[in-house]
């Protein structure tokens, strides 16, 4: 088959020209300048169609200023026809069955007024030898003519191409967090829920793209994909309380750098999301700054993985979409920055393959062809063994981390699997009686322990070693490194620090940050057995050795990623 790419928007919230009376929110005045924005990024890449997956207007359809919103929204989706395809969100035709719902459900009326202003709400478009499938998610539920005749029809299309690559599209995820959460407004109530994930699974389904949420979630139920992707116009501010840091413009109504479009390359061997930050960029009748690029960068970086990214946080009940109830959710930003950063392979403990949760996350991160550092500072048992073993196609490399370099032996070997040998450096290592005695524990051989650790890996028939290299470390030392580590075969694996050896020290020099990781990147590039650690993928902003790191605690870029020479540079925004 030929390649090709759909373009993805959602959530636009196109309101009446005019202004109206829809929203409250500051912020929701820009959705329509946004959304012009939104469609030049995706006019500037050739696609074979657009889907929108919901929310075109933000006016309800009882309300006097939906008919204007909606001929606004096409006046400014005009560019992306005739292929475009929308998907009705609940605020374009009501919304689904539940007493807590801000706004009246779907029925008949709406349904009609909808149609009216914007066509069919369930549909199916083939393109390429693939069917891509849209459902009004509004109606699941309902318990209504109307859900049995898109069911009916669902499971018909579903089961007459099971031989097809099929693609299904709904504005209102099936779940958010878990397959069995409870019902909330994000999700899919039951028995809906399970309806559409084990009908989707047992037809082959490849993946089901959402939106409603306003963030980006990403999650698997047997074999099926879910996608869960970003608005153009504005953030969920409810889900503000997922960061470990204070909110965003309005409450975190505006986060900007989480608005975004999203390009979905398909091939013969999978798909690939591609989301590209729109940053609230307004498009104006005088236009405005260059366009994004649309196409993500490739990185050799290897980030530490210190902040938890697979463990759901409970938000608050409060009103006007969870009065009542609360919801659990999980913090997808870490994995999209990544995916947007273009780095494919980062450092975890090998212990949490033993963690359901840790695990589970790790699963996901491998089946968007994700891969991992795995490293152990204990002999691994064989139940860590066997969990590691059976993600060996992922694992890069173990990299085992000693105090006593005679324990190396008691590190049992895995067939066919890289190990690098580490270190666990204490300030025991480097006392200096002219300062303050500070408690510190890093990662990595010094450099003056190199010797020692080449004829240790040798030794033991290990593939490379770990240096770290200080805060404050001159880059002279990899190449002294280099000279005792490559000439023997062995890997010379870099383990960039960004804090300070003083613990008590913040590190928060972007310009210092950006050349120190531009200048050891470059030094990579001409080394095929050097591999570059970075230690601090989302910053460190309390606790020891404070510090920016790629993705702040928002989960937003901290840098710019250019791509240059087939490398991925950071740069300043």
């Amino acid at each position: 088959m030929k390649p090709f790419t759909l373009a993805i928007l959602t959530d636009t919230h196109i309101r009446a020209p005019g202004g109206d009376q829809s929203s409250p929110y500051p912020v929701n005045a820009r959705a329509n300048a946004r959304a012009r924005y939104a469609v030049e990024v995706i006019r500037s890449e050739e696609r074979a169609f657009t889907v929108h997956l919901g929310d075109v207007v933000h006016p309800l359809p009882h309300m006097a200023a939906y008919a204007d919103a909606a001929v606004e929204a096409h006046r400014i989706l005009a560019p992306l026809a005739p292929n475009l395809h929308l998907v009705p969100g609940n605020h374009d035709i009501g919304d689904k069955p539940h007493d807590a719902s801000p706004a009246g459900p779907v029925n008949e009326t709406t349904r009609a007024t909808y149609r009216d202003a914007f066509g069919r709400d369930h549909w199916l478009v083939e393109h390429g030898g693939m069917a891509f499938v849209a459902v009004n998610s509004s109606l699941v539920n309902t318990g209504t003519d109307a859900e049995a005749v898109q069911r009916d029809w669902l499971e018909r299309e579903l089961m007459s191409r099971r031989d097809q690559r099929v693609f299904l599209f709904s504005h209102c995820p099936p779940f958010i967090a878990s397959a069995d959460e409870a019902e909330h407004y994000d999700n899919f109530g039951e028995p809906g829920r399970s309806w559409l994930l084990d009908f989707s699974a047992d037809t082959g389904v490849e993946a089901i793209f959402s939106g409603h949420v306003h963030h980006f979630f990403f999650n698997r139920y047997r074999g099926v994909k879910l996608y869960c992707l970003p608005a153009t116009s504005f953030t969920r501010q409810d889900y503000a309380e997922m960061f470990s840091a204070p909110p965003a413009s309005e409450f975190g109504r505006d986060d900007r750098a989480k608005l975004a479009v999203s390009f979905l390359d398909i091939s013969e061997d999978g798909h690939r999301l591609r989301v590209v930050g729109t940053d609230g960029i307004e498009w104006n009748v005088e236009g405005v700054a260059d366009l994004p690029d649309t196409q993500l960068g490739t990185s050799t970086l290897i980030p530490h993985l210190r902040h938890d990214w697979a463990t759901p946080r409970v938000l608050p009940y409060n009103g006007p979409m969870e009065e009542f109830s609360r919801k659990a959710v999980r913090n997808d930003y870490p994995m999209l920055r990544l995916l947007q950063l273009g780095i494919s392979t980062i450092r975890v403990p090998a212990s949490d393959f033993l963690d359901p949760i840790q695990a589970a996350r790790l699963d996901d991160w491998i089946s968007l062809k994700g891969q991992l550092v795995v490293f152990s500072t204990e002999p691994a048992t064989g139940d860590l063994i066997q969990a590691v073993l059976a993600r060996e196609h992922a694992v890069v490399a173990w990299e085992i981390v000693t105090r006593n370099l005679d324990d190396v032996s008691k590190f049992t070997a895995v067939d066919g699997m890289t190990r690098w040998l580490g270190k666990i450096a204490t300030s025991a290592d480097n006392v200096d009686r002219r300062r303050a005695f500070a408690h510190s524990v890093t990662s990595g051989f010094l450099a003056h322990q190199m010797d020692e650790a080449v004829a240790c890996a040798t030794s033991n028939a290990l593939q490379g070693v770990v240096l770290q290299l200080g805060h404050e470390d001159d880059l002279a030392v990899l190449d002294r490194s280099a000279d005792r580590t490559l000439g023997t075969g062995l890997d010379l694996v870099a383990n960039v620090r960004l804090s300070h050896d003083d613990p008590s020290q913040g590190n928060f020099d972007v310009r210092r940050i950006a050349d120190r990781i531009n200048a050891c990147q470059k030094w990579a590039d001409k080394n095929a057995q050097f591999h570059l650690q970075l230690d601090t993928l989302e910053d460190i902003d309390r606790g020891y050795g404070p510090r920016f790191g790629l993705v702040d605690r928002l989960g937003n870029p901290r840098f710019g990623w250019e791509r240059q020479r087939n490398s991925a540079l950071v740069s300043l925004e």
